[in-house]
């Protein structure tokens, strides 16, 4: 008995033997891929698929090795935003009379976990599943170290609604970090990657989460070791939803200074209740002050002049500090002084108040 448990785990290791069963092919009803290539780009059927690649049900013909783009959807799927999107590089392996087979062309480090259970498996869940391991292999390419600890996150530790916020931060910092070079030598500390899992999380809004993208981003290095985003991410984690769209506005519509020293400051920028209102997506004034006080606090804009709260007369200072200025900018990916940042953008920052408002934002109801 011993001699045939022996051979048996020389012949399938454990490892492979893993790999075997996650590489299981199932139907899943209702997939379907939309590809851009060949004679009649459009919509076609998933016959089957597994963690190393599906059948289509197509007319095109692409040629064997082939490397192309598709889109995996379902119809009840009406969110067209990117972060909900799965686009796939898939490579053609065979033929056949009704479509062709391909080969997923994965990060290296993507481990698909697709039949979770032997129960039905929805379309929803297989995007899922390739939206969370593509998340998770990006943070263990920069952080190998945190491996473990971030499947135990990704697995167990985090909710549904906290997992959706991780990938949405992440797809933006391997967003920023693609444009730059030798992007995929650069590593991150294990304790900046896994505190941005874990209090990053709690960001339900792109707006907050494109900040906590931009810290992730510039804290990879080529060496690795780079914490100096750590007391900015203490910053980050006081700021709910609201203080993200007013700081994000702050920073990008105030008009800058440029000093000789190098120094950046903003001239002063007045926002009526209206248009706070506009911006905060409230209507609730009081909400919206506190708000303010809060960001004054953590040092972010001008302390304010007034120390009662404000009405529909009255105007509201919305000026960030420098070290506001300076923190928005390692949030969008800037690495260096915040005055190379700004003087970039200066055409952004020459803005009316009329424009003040963040498009994405609504007021409640």
């Amino acid at each position: 008995m011993r001699s045939l448990r022996s051979w048996f785990e020389k012949t399938f290791p454990q490892g492979e033997t893993e790999r075997q069963a996650r590489a299981e092919r199932r139907t899943v009803e209702g997939l379907e891929a939309i590809h851009w290539t060949g004679s009649s780009p459009g919509l076609d059927i998933v016959r089957n698929i597994s963690a190393t690649g599906m059948y289509l049900v197509t007319r095109e013909r692409w040629p064997q090795g082939e490397i192309n783009p598709v889109r995996l959807v379902y119809p009840e799927l009406k969110d067209d935003n990117p972060d909900h999107q799965v686009t796939l590089e898939t490579r053609t392996a065979r033929w056949g009379e009704d479509g062709m087979g391909l080969t997923f062309v994965l990060p290296e480090c993507m481990d698909l976990w697709l039949w979770k259970t032997d129960g039905l498996i929805e379309p929803e869940d297989i995007l899922s599943e390739f939206r969370l391991s593509r998340s998770l292999a990006f943070l263990r390419r920069i952080c190998p170290a945190a491996t473990q600890e971030l499947k135990l996150l990704f697995r167990e530790g985090l909710s549904n609604l906290r997992i959706a916020n991780a990938i949405g931060i992440t797809n933006r910092a391997e967003a920023m970090l693609a444009a730059e070079r030798d992007f995929d030598r650069l590593r991150a500390p294990q304790n900046v990657v896994m505190r941005v899992v874990q209090d990053g999380s709690w960001a339900e809004e792109a707006v907050t989460q494109q900040l906590w993208a931009g810290i992730l981003a510039t804290a990879c290095t080529l060496m690795g070791d780079d914490e100096s985003n750590l007391p900015y991410m203490d910053m980050l984690c006081e700021l709910a939803t609201i203080d993200g769209r007013l700081f994000t506005t702050a920073c990008t519509k105030s008009q800058k200074v440029f000093a000789t020293s190098g120094a950046v400051s903003a001239q002063p920028l007045i926002c009526s209740a209206q248009e706070l209102m506009h911006i905060a997506g409230a209507h609730d004034l009081m909400k919206i002050d506190r708000n303010i006080f809060q960001l004054a606090n953590l040092g972010l804009l001008e302390p304010r002049v007034k120390s009662k709260y404000f009405n529909f007369e009255q105007d509201a200072n919305l000026t960030p500090t420098a070290l506001g200025l300076e923190l928005f900018a390692r949030c969008q990916g800037h690495r260096g002084a915040p005055h190379d940042y700004y003087s970039a953008h200066t055409s952004e920052a020459d803005t009316s108040k009329s424009d003040l408002n963040l498009p994405s934002t609504q007021p409640n109801q």
